[in-house]
Parts: structure tokens; sequence; C-alpha cells
């Protein structure tokens, strides 16, 4: 009798452990599953950021596109006096865009006062091409950025590509992400984001 309650208790003990293993591993592979889901909603985080970020490049590009257009324009018209005011018009919605962008210009000066200086070093040089690749690029802000990546991730960068309107794509050396850069610098203003 003695035996039959043993074996009993022995089947018992090991049927809780197997059940207890079981939910274990279910838990295990749920968290995993949602740790995937979380990065891979991560990448989709960074790549609209990216689209972002080039649609409001494209805006800006055409925003200057219109006004050099619109400069061509009201020289072309001095010479007539008949399509005087249109140019008037024209070169009114020039300067309120260039009014917006100097407001605009202005206020990301006032809230980073530490880096207004390395801004106005870096616009007053020429910007490299859109896609430039370069370990290391011209500036002030560059020691910086990179002071700051260190203390705050721990990397350091292996190479800077221009994105364009002040923007660099930087790769790092401790992190292989691919085709997709680790973090995007705004050299006018220091501020990083990956």
């Amino acid at each position: 009798m003695n035996k039959k309650k043993l074996r009993w208790i022995y089947g018992l003990g090991a049927l809780i452990v197997i059940v207890l293993a079981a939910f274990f591993i279910i838990k295990a592979v749920n968290g995993h599953q949602k740790s995937n889901t979380s990065s891979s909603s991560a990448k989709i985080e960074q790549t609209s950021s990216k689209k972002k970020t080039s649609n409001s490049s494209t805006s800006s590009k055409k925003s200057s596109q219109t006004s050099s257009s619109s400069s061509e324009v009201s020289s072309a018209s001095s010479a007539s006096s008949t399509s005087n005011s249109t140019t008037n018009s024209q070169s009114s919605s020039t300067s309120s865009v260039s009014s917006s962008s100097s407001s605009q210009a202005q206020a990301t000066s006032s809230t980073n006062q530490q880096t207004s200086s390395s801004a106005a070093q870096s616009s007053s040089s020429t910007q490299p091409a859109v896609g430039t690749v370069t370990t290391r690029p011209q500036g002030a802000w560059v020691t910086t950025f990179e002071h700051n990546l260190y203390n705050g991730y721990k990397v350091t960068p292996k190479y800077y590509k221009y994105y364009g309107n002040g923007l660099w794509e930087v790769w790092v050396n401790e992190i292989n992400t691919n085709d997709y850069p680790y973090v995007t610098v705004n050299q006018y203003t220091g501020n990083f984001h990956g």
C-alpha cells in the first residue's frame, strides 16, 4: 500500500514539474515574440521617420526652387511693365518664405545657444553633395556629437553619409545595422536620434 502511494505521489510530482516547465517555456516564447514585434515596430518607426525627413527635405528643395524661379521671373519682368504686378506678388511670396525660414532659424538658435556658434560655422561653409560618404565631416559640431554619442550609447562613428539640409546619417563600429544608420544627427543643432 505504501509503495502504491509513493508511486502515485512521485507520478503527481513529475506531472507538476512537466506542467510548470511547459508554462515557463510558453512564457519565454511569448516574451521572445513580443520583443521581435517591438523591434520590428521600431524598424517601421525608423523607416517612417526617414520618409518624413526625406519629405521635408523634398519640400524645402521645392521651396528653394520656387524662390529661385520667382527671382528669375522678377528680373525678367522688370524690363516689361505689363507683368510687373505678377512679379511683385511672386517676390512678396518669396519674401514670406524667406522670412518664415529665418524665423525658424531664430527659434532653433534660441533653444540651442551652445551650438549656435557651430551652426554659424557650418552654414557659412559649403555643404557636400547629398549622398557623400566620409569618415569624419568638417565642423566643430562633430567633436561634440561624437562625445555625446559615446557618453550616451558607448559607440563610436564608423562613417557618415550626408542626407541633405544639414542632416548626417551615422553608422557605428560596435553595432552592425546593415543598410540602416545607427543615428541621424543635425549639424546645426547637434541633436541626434536613432
